[in-house]
């Protein structure tokens, strides 16, 4: 229902917004925002659509994505000649960044995994990368640093197909049938792109201060990522192997960025749950 109020009061607010324009000098800022019109509705469509991209075909995805990134490209371009010489009004460097990263979400979606119940460590993924591959997976995997003690609700697994598309049934079976062998995992999530998390430290003592959990992938943080590619486009990654220890190591406490404690992802409809789980298929497919 949310879902369907926060479409309803777009989609009026644009309208008025058109509707609006009609009535606007042709000269001025005024006739700068007339004339913007079509560039601001093709901006807020394409954004929007952007979210629903799950709906459509995997095959098509590709295509899609390529012809939103023109379009976005094509009426911020369109913007700026209009605006040329004069201050921008905010809203409009908003909807352009807003159609942006909507772009770069969809196309960095993936399928997520979380810690339920224990701390969980996971062991060396090398044969399940190399399986991965032998299969054909042509995408990304992230899994736990070997041997890190992860608590619960962090991130232990994030995979994803080109484009953001959803991975195969036998990837998720595979990444679930690894992760159940070390622990219990949450049902897993569709997600705009991977969260990492971050073991930081008291610089002055040494001590561990906390797991902290971020949206993005591109901006690093303070700390030790504890969430590492197995597999990017394809292609096998180095990953160590875990620290020696004579005994389990508690892990410290775990906290969410603001920013991502306000947006989670779309649950499954079904996935791993405790060490019989089958690893989502489906329920990871369609959802967004």
């Amino acid at each position: 229902m949310a879902e369907a109020i926060t479409w309803a009061m777009l989609l009026a607010r644009w309208t008025e917004f058109a509707k609006s324009a009609v009535a606007l000098p042709t000269e001025g800022e005024g006739g700068r925002w007339r004339s913007s019109v079509p560039a601001v509705i093709a901006l807020q469509a394409t954004a929007m659509a952007l979210g629903e991209l799950d709906e459509v075909d995997d095959d098509e995805r590709p295509l899609a994505l390529d012809r939103a990134s023109v379009t976005i490209e094509k009426h911020a371009q369109e913007l700026a000649e209009r605006w040329a010489g004069v201050p921008w009004p905010e809203e409009l460097h908003e909807l352009i960044e807003d159609a942006r990263a909507a772009l770069a979400a969809a196309s960095r979606a993936g399928v997520e995994w979380c810690v339920e119940g224990e701390p969980m460590a996971l062991g060396h993924p090398a044969e399940l990368g190399a399986s991965l591959i032998a299969s054909g997976f042509a995408g990304d995997l992230y899994l736990g640093a070997p041997g890190a003690t992860l608590s619960e609700g962090c991130p232990c697994a994030f995979v994803r197909a080109l484009r953001g598309c959803v991975p195969d049934a036998e990837v998720l079976m595979a990444v679930a049938a690894f992760l159940v062998e070390h622990g219990d995992a949450a049902e897993p999530e569709r997600r705009p792109g991977l969260r990492q998390a971050y073991r930081q430290l008291d610089f002055a003592s040494g001590a561990v201060l906390r797991d902290l959990v971020v949206d993005g992938e591109d901006e690093l943080r303070p700390g030790q990522p504890l969430l590492v590619p197995v597999v990017l486009a394809g292609e096998l990654q180095s990953v160590s192997l875990p620290p020696r220890r004579s005994a389990p190591v508690d892990p410290p406490p775990l906290e969410f960025e603001a920013a991502d404690a306000a947006s989670g992802g779309s649950r499954a409809t079904s996935g791993v749950r405790g060490r019989g789980g089958s690893g989502g298929t489906e329920g990871a497919r369609r959802s967004g």
